[in-house]
């Protein structure tokens, strides 16, 4: 294992949580996620023939409960995502991700197109100067056929530090998927000291 895997996996390197970049570029090397090695070889390996407006099915999207390091997981208020406790009753307001990879992007930056309700809504940051976080009615599937520029504000780059991951917006390099420090306020964007390291399970 390389010194820059072993940093990750302590969470340790330059003062960032496991697997964040730092603002200079440099980036610490994930820990191989079997998951993602299945999912892009599903969807782009070799032996898979996609075929693009045509008759023959993708592969389909990949499906995560996904939880803070609180134990909070996603529901959706008022048409946003939310990190809150999901006991009891409530556990059946949790919303699972879904993701398919972006064909675009480098391959080993794991570059992840992320949605909920089975990959029929995508998460975007928006196209605009500043990132503006939101759900939108577009399908995963549908943003893996569609060109760079379409695919690239739903995308997000994961890292994984040996037990948990996280999520560095594509289209603006150096801000991560962060649940709040209040109660039930949106999921939002924030540099690496406010990044979230989130736990999955695949569903």
């Amino acid at each position: 294992m390389s010194r820059a895997s072993r940093a990750a996996l302590r969470g340790t390197s330059q003062g960032h949580p496991p697997g964040v970049a730092a603002g200079d570029g440099d980036t610490a090397e994930g820990v191989i996620d079997p998951d993602m090695v299945a999912l892009f070889k599903d969807f782009l390996g070799e032996e898979l023939v996609v075929a693009f407006g045509g008759s023959q099915p993708v592969a389909q999207p990949y499906h995560y409960v996904m939880r803070d390091t609180e134990q909070q997981g996603l529901c959706l208020r008022h048409g946003q995502l939310v990190a809150t406790s999901l006991q009891g009753a409530n556990a059946s307001l949790e919303e699972p991700i879904s993701v398919v990879p972006n064909r675009h992007l480098e391959r080993r930056r794991c570059p992840l197109i992320v949605g909920i309700r089975g990959g029929t809504w995508a998460l975007s940051c928006g196209t605009g100067p500043e990132p503006r976080l939101s759900l939108e009615d577009v399908g995963l599937l549908e943003l893996f056929s569609s060109d760079k520029d379409r695919a690239t504000p739903f995308t997000f780059y994961k890292t994984f530090g040996g037990s948990t991951h996280t999520f560095e917006a594509a289209a603006f390099p150096g801000l991560f998927l962060s649940t709040a420090t209040g109660p039930d306020e949106a999921l939002a964007l924030a540099p690496p000291p406010a990044a979230t390291a989130f736990y999955l399970r695949r569903k």
